[in-house]
């Protein structure tokens, strides 16, 4: 009888090794936690194997990425991650084969692994401090819309430019109000529109200055198809590119039934709020990759001032390692 411990960071994982290593045939003797992981003692009746390496397997699997999907102890630990976040099964199955099994390299680490898998799955495209064109921001409640206008507008300020906030209060909730309490330093630059009407005359009057808008909408009830008609008309009238403003909150399959809806709409980019309190970002991530939807900035902080960090593989990655509050990588490109 041959026997070997076999050690790995799941039990999965160890067994994959053992069974790809031993055969079918290869009967669990004993199994229990170690630091990091699980330790497995396995037997098997058959001789051979090969030269047993001086270094245990699922050290030098995890360098080298070895193996290919539950056998590599890397790819079972990056879709651990994602599962925990919150993403659906296939999204994190898709992450972990394109990160872990394909593009492992030795030294790599689960949150470089998962930095390669979203870089060919999602895409990023921030938005410049000066805009090249009006911006609408559209969302449902309780998103962060209004803040998120806020924090582009003291972006451009500290960048030296100027955006104009609009908040186009059309359902009657003082939504100017709540923009100029977060904006006091720029008070005075705040227009408020109560009607479309008063909404198009003041973005005629900006666009004749010379000034760039960021408008921030009413909130949007993507699955009331009166709401989102009213929008595509107004998209359409406005002529302002829609930024989807979502919170990392929610239920992943209500986020993506709602991502997929605001895409039919027009909207090609979003800005993913309220990571400092969402400990579980896999859904709203998956979301918005599932829509096609590009990842422009993330708001890690509930500050205004340097609130915004744009949306990068990497950042997302680090987002998806953290179980904790995002405030880490808050202090790292915020702008």
């Amino acid at each position: 009888m041959r026997m070997k411990m076999f050690a790995a960071e799941t039990l999965e994982a160890a067994k994959a090794m053992i069974f790809a290593e031993m055969g079918a045939d290869a009967v669990i003797l004993s199994e229990r936690e170690i630091e990091g992981g699980v330790e497995v003692r396995a037997a098997t009746d058959k001789l051979g194997g090969g030269v047993v390496p001086s270094e245990p397997l699922f050290l030098r699997d995890a360098r080298g990425g070895h193996g290919r999907g539950a056998e590599n102890p890397l790819y079972s630990r990056v879709r651990d991650a994602l599962l925990w976040h919150g993403a659906p099964q296939r999204f994190a199955d898709r992450v972990a084969h394109e990160g872990a099994d394909q593009n492992a390299i030795p030294g790599d680490s689960p949150e470089d692994s998962i930095a390669a898998g979203l870089e060919r799955i999602v895409t990023c495209d921030p938005i410049p401090a000066r805009l090249e064109k009006d911006i609408i921001l559209v969302g449902p409640p309780g998103h962060g819309r209004t803040a998120t206008a806020a924090k582009l507008t003291r972006r451009a300020a500290v960048a030296r430019t100027a955006i104009l906030p609009v908040a186009a209060d059309l359902d009657g909730t003082a939504g100017g109000e709540q923009l100029a309490a977060y904006l006091e330093n720029e008070r005075d630059q705040i227009r408020i529109a109560e009607t479309p009407d008063a909404l198009f005359d003041a973005l005629r009057a900006a666009r004749a200055a010379g000034q760039r808008c960021v408008i921030d909408l009413p909130s949007i009830n993507p699955f009331d198809q009166d709401d989102m008609a009213s929008l595509q008309d107004l998209i359409q009238v406005v002529r302002a590119e829609p930024i989807l403003v979502m919170s990392a909150e929610g239920h992943p399959e209500d986020q993506t039934d709602a991502a997929k809806i605001f895409a039919r709409a027009g909207v090609r980019r979003a800005i993913l709020t309220k990571l400092d309190i969402a400990r579980r970002r896999g859904g709203a991530i998956s979301a918005l990759s599932s829509a096609g939807i590009a990842f422009s900035h993330l708001a890690v902080t509930p500050f205004i001032g340097g609130g915004l960090v744009p949306a990068a593989p990497s950042r997302l990655a680090a987002l998806l390692m953290e179980d904790a509050p995002g405030d880490v990588i808050a202090l790292k490109g915020a702008a």
